[in-house]
Parts: structure tokens; C-alpha cells; sequence
């Protein structure tokens, strides 16, 4: 019995069936699929002629294709009347996004703000002679967490673009 498993290990067998829910998404949910998948949790819900039209997809065929991808791999639910409710997941890269309405942030954006406030604060309530240290103290974090939240919608767009 030992072996039978271990050699259904080497094949690769036993990998799928281990391997997280949320690294399978990330493989599988990407190009069109992604771009379906976003439009959904900024609408909330549609129909596959809605995401056709709104998407510009060359057919409905393509929208009801995609759609019905996304409802296997249950990030969507379909009703009778043929809207597609999407239920909110985090996956691959959306794991650093926070989805407020319509607007996808990179958590490292409000890392950002809190860095540039709390410099512009130092900067005000400081003595004289530490501003200039206070400032530039809190200028690297900003800059750095502002460059990450850059890369982070890049990144996005680059996954939409597959």
C-alpha cells in the first residue's frame, strides 16, 4: 500500500488534490477570464449579453464561454433568468487588492497614505531641527510602499492583458 502511494506521488497524482483552492484560481482565472471576472465584481451582476456588450467581446458565444468558466470554478452563481451573481473571492494576485465598489486598491496604496501623513505631521509637530531628518525618515517608506502600489496595478494590467 505504501508504494501504490508513493508512486502515485511521483506521478504527480497526489500534487493536484494537495495543492491549495486559491493556486489552482490563479491558474485558471487568468486572460479573459480575469478581465470577465473583474468586470463582474465592479457590476455585481450581469447577463452574458451585458458583459458582451460592456467588454466589447467579438460574440456572446465568448462572454457565455468565459462566464460559464468562472461558474465551474463556483466564483460565479447563474439564476434562471441568466444573470451571473459573483461571489467575491481572493486569488493569485487580487490576494493585495481590496474591492471597495468599484474601485480595486492595492493595500499597499493605504500603506502609502498613512506614511505620507504621519511625515506631514512630524513635519509640523517637530522641533525645528528634526524636520528635515522627520521628513526624509518618512519619505523612504512613501516612496517605496507608493512604487509597490505602482508595480501591484501593473502587474494587474499585465494579467488582463494574456
Amino acid at each position: 500500500m505504501y508504494t501504490k502511494v508513493k508512486m502515485l506521488n511521483r506521478l504527480g497524482v497526489r500534487r493536484l488534490a494537495e495543492e491549495k483552492p486559491e493556486q489552482l484560481l490563479g491558474e485558471k482565472v487568468v486572460g479573459t477570464t480575469l478581465v470577465v471576472y473583474l468586470h463582474l465584481l465592479k457590476v455585481k451582476q450581469a447577463s452574458s449579453r451585458q458583459v458582451y456588450q460592456e467588454l466589447g467581446m467579438s460574440s456572446p458565444y465568448l462572454a457565455e464561454y468565459h462566464l460559464s468558466k468562472l461558474n465551474h470554478l463556483k466564483l460565479v452563481t447563474k439564476e434562471t433568468d441568466g444573470l451571473y451573481h459573483v461571489r467575491p473571492t481572493r486569488f493569485g494576485l487580487l490576494n493585495f487588492f481590496v474591492v471597495t465598489g468599484k474601485w480595486m486598491v492595492p493595500r499597499t496604496f493605504f500603506y502609502t497614505l498613512f506614511f505620507l501623513t504621519l511625515g506631514t505631521c512630524l513635519l509640523f509637530t517637530l522641533p525645528e531641527k528634526w524636520n528635515i531628518f522627520s521628513f526624509a525618515l518618512m519619505l523612504i517608506p512613501t516612496l517605496v510602499s507608493m512604487v509597490e502600489t505602482i508595480l501591484f496595478y501593473r502587474s494587474l494590467s499585465r494579467m488582463t492583458e494574456r
